[in-house]
């Protein structure tokens, strides 16, 4: 039996964010929160008489087995990563905040001198073993669920003032008007990042205006990422604040002429069907895997699964994809190595990825 109250930060499912880049300043020191990310606070709160402080923790992207994940890494402290990793920066942040969320309730519960976790098992009842068997479903629907309250609805390109370098970025906001996604589109994302270079238009070629080029980019962006212009909506020019637009009406003498136009603008945007549809695979039922002979994988978390025998060790990796999942098989036995891939949003994908790293299916 429980003897804590739930933490409040189960209820934190839109944290204001905080952009940081190795040059502006905000970033965390240490090497290990990425080339840059989001920093977001975690309120602090009193459970069973015991002070738990805010926190703040960084969200950022990293690489494993040539693929690009999101973690979160607490920001001081023991700098411990929160929850696991996962496709997505809203999928990270959900984790992390459950998992905040389940330790500090675990603290507070063995301050007043609840059960411990291990008696707890112990002991379990029938209606214990279903809710530890259905706490990975609630976490999953709580991820889900913020990733709908966290859904852009809203997409802004605003340009930076061109006498201090120009440029431009494509910004994304949800339906309560929170960030959550930004991205420059006139200058090359961080190395190794996937990024066409047809879709790169140089401060240069925007020189401070909304050129066609600067529009054509952010319509590219918005594919890559699942989504499109509403039905009926354009691009439409967006007020700036006061401030803003005084900086920019003093320098619009020294632009060249035509590039005076409005910095900011902003388009109704919805997801693809295609954006739609992996959020169906990536929160719905995980596909099956097929029977391969003489080899048992067994499933590890909810994106890999795992076959060992005395010679070799392989993991099969499921990570869903706009279009078309993609399928991998390492082999980690000693030197870690793609030995097969594929792509495909069923079994099918899992087929072939096995059959390509040379493994006979049952």
């Amino acid at each position: 039996m429980t003897t804590t109250a739930p933490s409040i930060v189960r209820e934190t499912v839109r944290p204001s964010y905080t952009r940081y880049t190795p040059t502006n300043g905000e970033r965390p020191e240490g090497t290990e929160y990425g080339v840059d990310g989001w920093l977001f606070t975690l309120p602090g709160e009193t459970l069973n008489g015991r002070r738990f402080p805010q926190r703040t923790h960084a969200a950022f992207q990293v690489s494993e087995h040539g693929m690009l994940f999101w973690m979160v890494r607490e920001v001081g402290g023991e700098r411990r990563q929160r929850g696991s990793r996962s496709t997505s920066r809203k999928g990270a942040v959900a984790l992390a905040v459950s998992a905040v969320a389940s330790e500090r309730e675990r603290a507070a519960d063995n301050a007043r001198g609840g059960r411990t976790a291990a008696h707890r098992i112990a002991t379990q009842e029938p209606g214990d073993q279903y809710q530890a068997r259905s706490a990975e479903a609630e976490q999953l629907e709580r991820t889900r669920k913020s990733e709908e309250n966290e859904r852009p609805v809203t997409a802004e390109i605003r340009l930076a003032y061109p006498l201090a370098g120009g440029g431009a970025s494509l910004c994304l906001y949800d339906a309560h008007g929170n960030e959550v996604d930004r991205e420059p589109l006139t200058e090359r994302g961080a190395a190794g990042r996937e990024n066409n270079p047809d879709g790169i238009y140089l401060g240069s070629l925007t020189a401070g205006a909304m050129t066609a080029g600067l529009l054509r980019a952010a319509g590219w962006h918005l594919m890559k990422d699942g989504f499109n212009y509403a039905p009926g909506e354009q691009w439409t020019a967006y007020p700036v604040r006061e401030s803003e637009a005084e900086q920019w009406a003093a320098w619009a003498p020294m632009l060249p002429d035509g590039h005076a136009a409005t910095p900011l603008a902003r388009v109704a945007i919805v997801p693809t069907h295609e954006h739609l549809a992996l959020i169906e695979r990536r929160f719905g039922p995980v596909p099956e895997i097929p029977a391969v002979a003489g080899l048992e994988f067994k499933q590890m978390g909810r994106w890999g699964w795992r076959a060992t025998t005395p010679t070799r060790v392989l993991v099969l990796v499921w990570t869903p994809q706009l279009g078309a999942d993609r399928w991998y098989v390492w082999d980690e036995t000693d030197r870690h190595h793609i030995v097969g891939r594929a792509c495909g949003n069923d079994a099918s994908g899992a087929a072939g990825a096995l059959t390509a790293a040379g493994l006979s299916l049952a």
